[in-house]
Parts: structure tokens; C-alpha cells; sequence
């Protein structure tokens, strides 16, 4: 019941879920309702060369990996579902978990008046049977049908037919069917997958998009209808007693209105089933509870309710766009941790920036809430008092983009706003497939947002082989301006690098870390030899050196033919990587380069070309 309106939620109870969605063809509530449908030394110095402690962020192209961790699941207005229950087992009675969760509200009582609950729509026909005889009608006199006959409503296209027991009825208006000594069934499903028994009336109305069926039933046998989808009948009875209370108050504030029906029988409103699936112990406890709400100012109150608060609830307008209500204020939740999603289970979660990228989408004025270019970061600027997300830049390298922290946790699926993002980049990306030769060096850097405290580090962590080594990084807090007044701050980390072997890399602090990267090492190879022109035919002595150094290793000498290069003789390496190659002259090559092997850990290493003359006797 709690959610916005187009959106969808599970929400978890023990072995309950309920799924919301929408309707675009659905007919409107009463007007004025708001939905909420809710190492050793030795191996570090082989590797690394640490230059500046910190230094910004090098340019060039970037990778991000955004780190999630977060608790809860729902909106966190209200009543938490899981809360009430450790309250209960803890000996509280459902009137105290009641004043605790909606501040400043008083218990009393109402009228068990009827509620529309609409069940389906867009149906081709429904089928509506029971055990006993009942009737229909739809603008005349009603018509008694057969217990145990099942009656088929189709539409026309000017009239209602209604096919049962051998007869055929036509009726103009909407049909009516009502129960005799026995409750009706209704075959089709409703929205959550129900088929079954009803308590009241079933009335079939067509719209555009096809029939449509309402059950009428008084108040308490509606709430009766809800408890068990809500919440575990196996719950503590106080508790179950304090969500048959918020549960009637949710109702009756959507009493009343012009439209077809009050409230949806999904988490749009509540979730709602027949009696095929009450339980003794939740009807129980909306027996003994008959009648009572919270009231505040004299009036039911909107008590909206969710499944996880993650320990705090939140301040209405800290989620919704909306003025402050008095009664919905967030308040600490300290049993909460019953819930297995008191915090979550997948903290922390490690999403690319392309996954997070794709979720939110790309800007457009169609589309405000997307990415302006190549998404960085996502910077919470305001946080509720829970501390849920209250409002976040999307930061993309175009821009600017604001979003509430209800649109950011529909865009990314999340299970409530209390979620903490932080984004680690490293450079050069994996995408560039950086390559050095053996003794050079390379700048491996960064950023993390929000930033670390000053003189904080980061770590380093790199392997060129099968076992991990990490070192400290310093790193240097900055920010940019985000607009509006506000500022984001990031904190830049760097290191310059030495790998002796092709090496793979990551930065990492606490539970965040930065996609990975490898730099590729191939090796250094010179060549010299056949300064002055050289007789066709004779042997030809080339020298060179291979760094680092593979004893044994072997060299190629290539030519060059057209386009192409062709091994043409081969040495070995000595202890230091050095060797001599003999190649005999063959007429027409006026290139040759020395080539070594890749290894295990080293890319293949070229010298240079150097250019021969070879001349042929005349």
C-alpha cells in the first residue's frame, strides 16, 4: 500500500510478497485521494616505484565502480511492518506500537462502512459462481441464478451478456451480482494472483480496455481480507492487532469518492484476497480491534506502512513531494532488526558505472532525471532524518542532474533510499589496454566520492602473478562546483608504477573499490649491427639486448618483405639479455628487427627497424 503511483514494490513479510503496478485504462480514484502505492618489502619495490604520495587525477580516459550499501525496504512512512513485530515480541500492546510510529495521534472509532475494492480490469469476461443461488442484475429486476451455475459477463459493444445455468441475460448497465446463503466465487484472478471466494457484492463494469470487477463489503471484512497478505498470521497478536488498526485508517481515509471503486487490491492501496485465505489468527485480531484507528486532530490518519526501516523511520516530505504531515514524523526503530532486510544481505554491492548508467538513462527533456554525458558519480547532497536520500546529484561529464531519492531508488531498483553510494575511478581504464616497455613507468590514479578525511588513504592493489600485494596511497581532497550553491567533494589519489611484468590493478578503501585495470609490460629490445653494405649471401652478425632479461630466451631476426615481416634467423639470450644473431644476406631486404617472444607474464617485445643494404655481385 504505499507506494507512488506507476511504481512497483515487493515488500517482504515472512514468506509474504506483494507486487503493485499500474493501469494507465484504469478509472481514477476520488478526486483528491493521494496514492501513495508505495606482503614483503622485497615484492613491493619489484613492482612499484611510488613517486608523490597524492597528485590529482591524471587525465586521460576513466572507469568507475560504484559501491552500494544500504537497509530497509519500502518508503519508511509510518509503521514499519517488521518494527511492530519486535516491538510485540518485546511486550508492547498494539496501542503503544500504534503512538509510537505515527507521532501525536489518539485511538478511536469509526462506523464499519463499505468499501469498493476494485479486483481486476481490461478482462475479455469474468465468471462469477456460488454454491448456493444468487443474483444478477444490471437495470432491471434481478435474476435468480442456480447455485453451483457459473455465469460468464461478456461486453457487446452496446449491452451486458450474462450466460448462466442454460440462460442468457442482457443488461445496460453494469452488472450487479449478489449472494444468497453462500458467498460468491469469483474464477478470475485478481491483480495478486487471487481466484476464489468474496465476502459482498461483485459488480462488472466496462471501460475501453475491457470489464472491469468490484467487490462491496463492509469495512472489517475488507481489513479481514487484508491482514493476511500484509503481514504472517504467525506473528505476534499485538502486532497483528497494529496492522489491522493502520490498515482501517488507510482505508476509510479512501472512502467516499465519485469514481468506481476506493481502493486497489494490490500494494497500490493494500493488498486484499478472499476468504479462501483469511487466517484465524488475523482475523482475530481485527475481531478485537473492531472499529478503532488513530486519529489526529479529531480525524483517521493517512497510516501508511512498509515491511523495513533498517532501524529509523522517515519525515513524510523527506520522501515524497509534499508538505509535512504531524503524524508521519520518522522515530528510531530499534526492533527492526528481525527483518532480514534490516540491512542487506548483498552489502556491499559493486555496480559498473555502464550498469548504473543504463539504469538511470541518458538526459533529455523527456527524460530530466538521466545522465548528462558520461556518468561519474552520485553525490547525496540531503539526506532525511533516517538518514535516507533526500536529494542527489547524478554527476555526468556534461553536466548536472537533480534528482529526489524516490526517483533514484525506482530508477536503480533499489529497496528503499536509506543507501549509501560511493564511486572509486582508476586510470588508465582497462578499456585502453595500456602497454609500457620493461623499465618504464606509468601513473595509475584516481578519485572517490563523497571524500575521505584529510591524510586519509586508499589502497593499491596489484597482482603479475597469482598472488595479491597492496600498498598505502595518499590522497588530496578537492571539490567542484555542483550549482544551485552546493559542492561536491571528492578525494584524488595517484601513484606511479614501475611493473617489471604485465600487472593487474585496483584501488580499494573500506568496502569500495575501483574497477580493475592491467597494464601490459612488453619487453625492451635493441638491435645494431650492418652499418655499411653487405655482400649477398654472407653471414651477417647482429647483437643486440632484451630487457629484462630471460636466459635461454630466444631471439628472432625479421625481414621484411612488402608489408610483411618474416622470421629470418634466431639467437639466444645470455645471463644479462644480451645476443648475437647471424643471418645470411638474402638480396632485396632492406629492413630487419629483432623479435622476442611473449612469455607468461611479458607482451612480445620489437627493436626498431633497421635499415640494411645488401648488394649482389656483378
Amino acid at each position: 500500500m504505499t507506494e507512488q503511483s506507476g511504481r512497483i514494490e515487493i515488500r517482504i513479510t515472512p514468506g509474504f510478497a506483494t507486487m503493485i503496478g499500474t493501469s494507465p485504462t484504469s478509472p481514477s480514484l476520488r478526486g483528491g485521494f493521494a496514492r501513495r502505492v508505495r606482503h614483503s618489502a622485497a615484492s613491493l619495490v619489484a613492482l612499484l616505484l611510488i613517486t608523490l604520495a597524492a597528485a590529482p587525477a591524471a587525465s586521460g580516459a576513466s572507469e568507475t565502480m560504484f559501491t552500494l550499501v544500504g537497509r530497509g525496504w519500502g518508503h519508511g512512512i509510518g509503521m514499519c511492518q517488521w518494527g511492530a513485530y519486535g516491538y510485540a515480541k518485546h511486550g508492547w500492546t498494539y496501542d503503544q506500537i500504534i503512538e509510537h510510529y505515527y507521532t501525536g495521534v489518539k485511538l478511536g472509532h469509526i462506523a464499519n462502512d463499505s468499501i469498493r475494492v476494485m479486483l481486476n480490469e481490461g478482462l475479455g469476461s469474468a465468471k462469477v459462481s456460488s454454491a448456493g443461488a444468487y443474483t444478477v442484475a444490471g437495470g432491471g429486476d434481478p435474476k435468480t441464478l442456480p447455485g453451483g451455475a457459473t455465469a460468464t459477463v461478456t461486453w457487446s459493444g452496446s449491452s451486458y451478456h450474462v450466460s448462466a445455468g442454460g440462460k442468457s441475460y442482457s443488461f445496460s448497465q453494469p452488472v450487479l451480482f449478489a449472494p444468497g446463503t453462500h458467498q460468491l466465487k469469483l474464477t478470475n484472478k485478481n491483480q495478486i494472483g487471487y481466484a476464489g471466494h468474496y465476502k459482498g457484492t461483485l459488480r462488472v463494469i466496462h471501460y475501453s480496455a475491457g470489464l472491469m470487477v468490484v467487490n462491496r463489503l463492509p469495512l472489517e471484512e475488507y481489513v479481514c481480507g487484508v491482514l493476511p497478505r500484509e503481514v504472517s498470521p504467525s506473528w505476534p497478536l499485538e502486532s497483528l492487532k497494529a496492522q489491522a488498526v493502520a490498515a482501517r485508517s488507510f482505508a476509510v481515509r479512501a472512502l467516499g469518492g465519485s469514481g468506481p471503486f476506493d481502493v486497489y487490491c494490490t500494494a497500490r492501496s493494500q493488498c486484499y484476497v478472499g476468504t479462501d485465505q483469511w487466517a484465524a489468527a488475523t482475523t482475530k485480531a481485527v475481531d478485537q480491534t473492531a472499529g478503532v484507528v488513530p486519529l489526529y486532530g479529531g480525524k483517521p490518519i493517512e497510516a501508511f506502512y512498509f515491511s523495513t526501516s533498517g532501524g529509523h523511520t522517515e519525515n513524510i516530505e523527506n520522501v515524497w513531494d509534499t508538505s509535512p504531515v504531524p503524524y508521519l514524523k520518522g522515530v528510531v526503530d530499534k526492533y527492526d532488526y528481525y527483518s532480514p532486510l534490516h540491512i542487506w544481505p548483498e552489502n556491499p554491492m559493486h555496480w559498473s558505472a555502464a550498469k548504473v548508467a543504463g539504469d538511470l538513462g541518458t538526459y533529455s527533456a523527456g527524460h530530466p532525471s538521466g545522465v548528462k554525458g558520461i556518468l561519474q558519480s552520485i553525490y547525496v547532497v540531503k539526506r532525511g532524518v533516517s538518514p535516507r536520500v533526500v536529494q542527489a546529484a547524478i554527476i555526468g561529464d556534461n553536466g548536472i542532474t537533480w534528482v529526489s531519492g524516490s526517483t533514484l531508488r525506482f530508477a536503480l531498483d533499489l529497496r528503499d533510499t536509506w543507501v549509501h553510494f560511493t564511486t572509486m575511478s582508476i586510470i588508465p581504464a582497462a578499456a585502453q589496454h595500456k602497454t609500457i616497455s620493461a623499465g618504464e613507468k606509468v601513473t595509475v590514479s584516481g578519485r572517490i566520492y563523497p571524500a575521505l578525511a584529510e591524510g586519509a588513504k586508499v589502497t593499491l592493489n596489484f597482482k603479475s602473478g597469482s598472488t595479491w600485494h597492496a600498498t598505502d596511497v595518499g590522497t588530496k581532497r578537492a571539490n567542484h562546483s555542483l550549482g544551485n550553491g552546493k559542492k561536491a567533494y571528492y578525494s584524488t589519489y595517484a601513484l606511479t608504477v614501475a611493473p617489471t611484468a604485465t600487472t593487474e590493478y585496483y584501488f580499494s578503501h573500506g568496502d569500495a573499490q575501483s574497477p580493475h585495470t592491467v597494464v601490459s609490460v612488453k619487453q625492451a629490445v635493441k638491435l645494431s649491427g650492418a652499418g655499411e653494405p653487405v655482400q649477398a649471401g654472407s653471414s651477417v652478425d647482429f647483437t643486440g639486448t632484451v630487457v629484462p632479461p630471460s636466459p635461454g630466451g630466444k631471439v628472432w631476426l625479421q625481414t621484411k618483405n612488402g608489408s610483411h615481416w618474416t622470421d629470418a634467423a634466431k639467437g639466444k639470450q645470455d645471463k644479462q639479455g644480451a645476443f648475437t644473431i647471424t643471418w645470411s644476406a638474402a638480396a632485396g631486404v632492406a629492413k630487419v628487427r629483432a623479435r622476442v617472444p611473449a612469455t607468461a607474464k611479458l607482451k612480445a617485445g620489437f627493436s626498431g627497424p633497421l635499415a640494411v643494404t645488401v648488394v649482389t655481385q656483378t
